[in-house]
């Protein structure tokens, strides 16, 4: 495979200590007394609902967004119970910080010990917790300290907009953060306490072409935030961007609303993002064919964002003429896990030695792979940076010489494999029915070659 050039900027502060001291409440109180009372409904505007009651089309965009399920998700809740617990609770506000921002800083998430376990305040009733990423996480971000680790500032008093506004409900004050990567760069660059870089896709965007200044650039919001002609407030129509933050991650629970929708805008982002091609091998000594992957259209990695749980892989079958497969890879094992030759992760690991597959792999202190973020102390990466490619050769079987084969391949994405979910399960993190189905899985590109073995 192409050597990838990873670029790793990021911006401002430093990663928080692994021995910082938790936040810690009283187990007892539960936060129940009137001041914790008083102090959360100060939050109560800051509920979607309440700016859904006239900003209709955005709250309609934004609850099927990944914004919103972004506390409802079980496997980050599972994730961030087992996190607080493996840690003795100085995995803190880290995850919180980012997937209930409001909550986090309003000090609503504390942690706790509870008789030797160590747990996370996290009422799902509180708008700010139950609802994640909510509308005021942006409209009220007065600044940003740094592009990683939820390093923004908040203004309680103001909120803010693309433009002025003093003649509706309330007033908005103008913000060219709104349209800035530097917004989404806050919490889409990730580095853990222990210094492991887990996301980097402000940074990618900030290496690639998209910022290079040269011909028109692109904002995060460009793509993901798409502008059309809608309704700000009830009869008042204007350009305005999508609340859908359409991304690669899908809800996985059965009653999450428009997963239909947010699965064709998946869809149709993916298959835009990949370009896959079959051709002769470069190898002139056995015959054979190169799979290749080129990431296109985008001003990040492939994959990007959590990429030690994102897989992107190809899956290759060739036939002969009577439709027999003679060469496959890519296939899933009985358990839907790829076999990647990493111990632990297949039941078949070495069942599949050509595997050509793109993400992350986390080590610990004594370079031992593990799957969990805070359990990090490095991360190596296998992506494609921006217009870069990746690709293999696969070498057909003696005893074909002078037949006409079929090679088709798909490239195939999936964000969280099924070995991490099952290990969640088994740890009585994750109730298994709280995810419905498998893991989904999209075909983001297919192609065919038909050849005679020279």
């Amino acid at each position: 495979m192409q050597n990838v050039l990873l670029f790793f900027l990021v911006i401002g502060l430093g990663a928080c200590s692994q021995d910082a001291t938790p936040t810690v409440v009283d187990a007892g109180s539960d936060q129940t007394s009137e001041d914790a009372s008083a102090d959360a409904s100060m939050y109560a505007e800051n509920s979607p609902e309440y700016c859904g009651t006239c900003h209709e089309q955005h709250f309609n965009d934004w609850k099927g967004s990944m914004h919103a399920y972004a506390t409802v998700d079980p496997i980050y809740r599972a994730m961030l119970d087992k996190g607080t617990e493996d840690t003795q609770g100085k995995l803190d506000q880290f995850c919180i910080q980012c997937h209930a921002p409001i909550a986090s800083k309003g000090g609503l998430t504390p942690v706790y010990d509870d008789n030797g376990t160590w747990k996370v305040q996290f009422d799902m009733s509180e708008p700010t917790i139950g609802h994640g990423v909510v509308c005021v996480t942006c409209h009220r971000m007065e600044s940003v300290e740094a592009t990683k680790n939820a390093a923004f500032t908040l203004n309680e008093q103001t909120l803010y907009g693309p433009g002025d506004s003093g003649q509706d409900a309330h007033k908005i004050k103008a913000s060219t953060l709104l349209t800035s990567s530097n917004m989404c760069g806050s919490c889409h660059n990730v580095v853990n306490p222990k210094g492991a870089l887990l996301e980097n896709t402000f940074s990618e965007w900030y290496a690639s072409e998209f910022n290079d200044g040269i011909g028109v650039d692109k904002s995060c919001q460009d793509c993901h935030m798409p502008q059309y002609t809608g309704e700000i407030v009830d009869g008042k129509t204007r350009e305005i961007h999508e609340h859908t933050f359409v991304g690669v991650d899908l809800a996985l629970t059965a009653d999450f609303p428009e997963k239909e929708r947010q699965l064709a805008l998946v869809t149709a982002l993916l298959k835009s993002c990949g370009d896959l091609k079959i051709a002769p091998s470069a190898n002139t000594t056995t015959p054979g064919i190169r799979v290749s992957v080129t990431n296109i259209n985008n001003g990040h990695a492939l994959p990007s964002g959590s990429t030690a749980d994102r897989q992107v892989w190809v899956h290759l079958v060739v036939t002969d003429d009577t439709g027999a497969i003679i060469l496959e890879s890519g296939m899933l094992d009985a358990n839907g896990d790829l076999m990647d030759r990493v111990e632990g992760h297949s039941l078949t690991p070495d069942g599949d030695p050509d595997l050509l597959a793109f993400g992350s792999f986390i080590f610990d202190e004594l370079g031992e792979h593990v799957i969990f973020p805070w359990q990090a102390k490095r991360s190596q990466d296998f992506l494609l940076q921006p217009g870069q490619s990746g690709w293999r050769e696969f070498d057909i079987p003696a005893g074909y010489s002078g037949k006409q084969l079929t090679a088709h391949a798909t490239l195939r994405y999936r964000t969280f494999p099924p070995f991490l979910v099952q290990d969640l399960v088994d740890d009585g993190y994750l109730d298994p029915n709280a995810i419905v189905g498998d893991i989904p899985i999209v075909d983001m590109a297919d192609a065919t070659f038909e050849f005679v073995v020279p």
